[in-house]
């Protein structure tokens, strides 16, 4: 009896072992695929999140690291002058974390929302995940006539919750109301937000000592 728990115990730690390597050996060999495509969509959302026709270079960042969370940048005009400041957030959601690049204008009461944008999550479908989730202005009739014979009015796609921070100022992001049956999400995403904008606070300042 005790040699057939023994030698159970032994192939069941084999078996441990093998399956531990081998989800090792698939992590190493993803990871710089991952780290890649995690890199592309936060370059592709920091240009989403600044006005029209401004300027980034991403590889000079005010703050932090290129290409990382940690990057704070400023765009700029055709003169050069800074007309946003660009930084990520990130904060623990229902069931993952929820990233978030935020594009936010100076002004007179400080920094002011331009823009947010999820860059990464794996909320609760049809909940959660309402915060990444586009929608079109066209009804499907539209949807039809445009893809069947064009049509003259554009399509507008936005996301009704990110929109909620437009205009807002970091103290009154915290009042951006949340999706509906999705407040833990909802939170998730105003507190990376402010994360974000305390990234180009401190950005800005240290710019300006």
């Amino acid at each position: 009896m005790m040699r057939t728990l023994l030698k159970f115990v032994v192939i069941l730690a084999a078996v441990c072992i093998v399956m531990g390597g081998g989800v090792a050996a698939l992590y190493g060999l993803w990871r710089g695929r991952i780290a890649e495509r995690e890199a592309a969509a936060r370059r592709a959302a920091v240009q989403k999140v600044v006005p029209g026709g401004a300027t980034i270079d991403l590889d000079r960042p005010l703050a932090g690291e290129a290409g990382t969370p940690t990057a704070v940048y400023a765009a700029r005009n055709a003169e050069g002058e800074t007309v946003a400041y660009v930084a990520a957030g990130a904060a623990q959601g229902y069931a993952s974390t929820v990233r978030v690049m935020v594009g936010a204008l100076p002004t007179p009461q400080g920094l002011t929302i331009h823009k947010v944008a999820v860059t990464a999550q794996a909320e609760t479908p049809g909940l959660g995940a309402k915060v990444a989730e586009q929608r079109s202005t066209y009804m499907l009739w539209q949807k039809l006539g445009q893809i069947l014979f064009g049509s003259d009015q554009p399509e507008r796609v936005f996301n009704p919750f990110l929109e909620r921070f437009e205009k807002k100022t970091a103290r009154q992001a915290p009042d951006v109301q949340a999706i509906t049956a999705a407040t833990i999400t909802s939170s998730a995403a105003k507190q990376a937000v402010q994360q974000a904008l305390k990234r180009m606070r401190e950005a800005k300042a240290s710019r300006e000592r």
